[in-house]
């Protein structure tokens, strides 16, 4: 039991950091807002609908390899214990949550959000099969 919950959250911290690498070379193709933009939620709120489509897609890239990193380093690391689909998709599950909770804090498009709602499952799902 403690190696799957060990494998879960190695599975989750290994995710966020590829997603917060991804976001941050991202960060080098659309510069972030300025210190006046974050101190008002209404500049914040249009700064984040009229971003580019890329800086969106790196995010997104980031999720893909941070969700399929996450599945196949959960299934490595609790073969023995949980050989079935349960903790990939648990992984995939709590990182649609935490995509949830995003989206509740910050506007984005609606194609973004659908986006968000369906890869982390799917790709947590593929490293699984990759991994085994």
């Amino acid at each position: 039991m403690g190696r799957m919950i060990l494998a879960v959250v190695v599975a989750l911290i290994v995710a966020f950091a590829i997603i917060t690498i991804v976001e941050m070379l991202g960060a080098t193709v659309v510069l972030p807002p300025s210190t006046e933009v974050l101190k008002d939620p209404a500049a914040i709120r249009q700064y984040m609908m009229n971003m580019p489509p890329m800086a969106y897609a790196m995010v997104v890239i980031g999720w893909i390899v941070g969700a399929f990193a996450a599945g196949f380093i959960v299934t490595k690391m609790s073969r023995r214990e949980s050989p079935g689909l349960t903790l990939p998709i648990l992984v995939g599950v709590l990182m649609t949550i935490g995509a949830i909770i995003n989206f509740v804090m910050l506007p984005h498009p609606t194609w973004f959000v659908i986006v968000g709602l369906l890869v982390f499952i799917p790709f947590t799902i593929i490293g699984h099969r990759l991994a085994r």
